[in-house]
This record gives C-alpha cells, structure tokens and sequence, in this order.
C-alpha cells in the first residue's frame, strides 16, 4: 500500500519505495540509483518536449543550455519541496536510521520521475514534473538565455531602454522557386548585425531578431 501522499498513487508501491529509498553502507534493500539513471533521461525528455513547444524559432543550442538550467541539480534543489511534504515524509519514511545530503535529495527527485515513468508512463512522469515545474520556470530561463516569444518585440524594447536607433531590417537574398521562397533577412542594432533565413520574410526577420536579441543580452547587459 502506497504510505506517501502525493498526487499520483502508485500501481506498484514498491517503485515508489525504491525511489524513495537513498544509498547507505549495509542496506539490504535496493536503492535508487537505477532509477535515478532512467529517472534524469525522464527529465531530459519532458523538459526538452516542453521547450521544442514553446520556443520553434530557438537553435539546437540555446534549447540546450535552457534545458540545462532547469535540470541541473541546484535547480532541482530549488524546486524540490513543492512535491510537498510527501516528498520529505516519505524520504524519512524510508529511510529510518539513515542520513541523507543534497545530492541524495536530487537523485530521489529525478528517481521519482523514474519510477513514476515504469508505473504509469508519460502522463504518469508528467504529474511529477508539472509539480516541479511553473510556467514562470520556463519564462525566467527563456529571458535568461535571451529567448522570446516575440524577439522583434524583445528587441525593439532593447533598443528603447538604452535610447538607439531602432532596429534595422534589411533583406539580403531570395532563392528557391516563387511557389516556395526561402528568405534571407538581416537585423542591425548599435552596431551588431544577426542573419536569419525562413519560408516567409517574417520568419527570416523573427530569427535574425532572436540571434541577434540573444546576442546583445550575453554580451552588453
């Protein structure tokens, strides 16, 4: 029977056992570091889905190093407790007579993911990871890596807040049939230029803006 209260009730009560269960000398129980393993892939995934969703004009990269600082473990430390006290009872349940640190509480988080995925699959993980994860999560990352949903936008306001000249658009090449164009736009603002390329000339504009936003904010804020 599941003893921890969370908002998913387990099919198989010892997956959640397992997960909660943290390595120590001369525990005859398994621990969760098998499930830690599936349980950060878990993470990866679901955090990866979330922001190829939200963000379609952001490079490989730049999805990269936000997805990495949402999964790192001092982001996971930061969110662990809006699992809530089911999270915290439940290590203590578990783990009578054994101390646990930091990293251990991370890899119970991700094993949680883990353990949650075997049970009950996608949705199942998913109700962990919306636990732990906000909406504001994502914005706070996405303005920390200069990503937006609206980079034109973005990048005007910029140009406003420090008193330049607006951005400039310019178009640099069509190719490709009439029935299917590909544009090359350029973005210039204080002296620095980003290139983007698309099926429309919005398109190509909004890239270019997303470079050269991300751009301005790693290198002049």
């Amino acid at each position: 029977m599941q003893t921890v209260n969370f908002p998913y009730t387990f099919k198989d009560p010892s997956l959640l056992r397992t997960a909660l269960t943290v390595p120590a000398a001369n525990r005859r129980e398994a621990d969760n570091q098998r499930l830690e393993f599936l349980g950060d892939s878990v993470l990866e995934l679901l955090s990866s889905e979330v922001l190829y969703q939200r963000y379609p004009h952001a490079t490989e990269g730049v999805l990269t190093d936000m997805r990495l600082h949402l999964v790192s473990g001092s982001a996971i430390l930061q969110r662990k407790a809006r699992l809530g006290k089911a999270f915290t009872e439940g290590l203590a349940h578990f783990n009578r007579g054994y101390t646990w640190n930091p990293k251990a509480e991370v890899d119970a988080v991700e094993a949680l993911l883990g353990a949650a995925w075997l049970d009950g699959g996608l949705d199942a993980a998913r109700c962990f990871f919306n636990l732990l994860y906000t909406e504001a999560d994502f914005e706070s990352v996405a303005h920390c890596t200069g990503v937006s949903d609206n980079p034109k936008g973005e990048l005007q306001q910029y140009a406003q807040k420090r008193g330049a000249a607006d951005p400039v658009y310019q178009e640099i090449e069509r190719t490709g049939p009439s029935h299917a164009p590909t544009f090359r736009y350029s973005v210039s603002l204080m002296g620095k230029t980003a290139e983007g390329s698309g099926a429309t000339r919005k398109a190509a504009e909004r890239e270019a803006a997303q470079k050269l936003y991300q751009f301005l904010l790693n290198t002049t804020s």
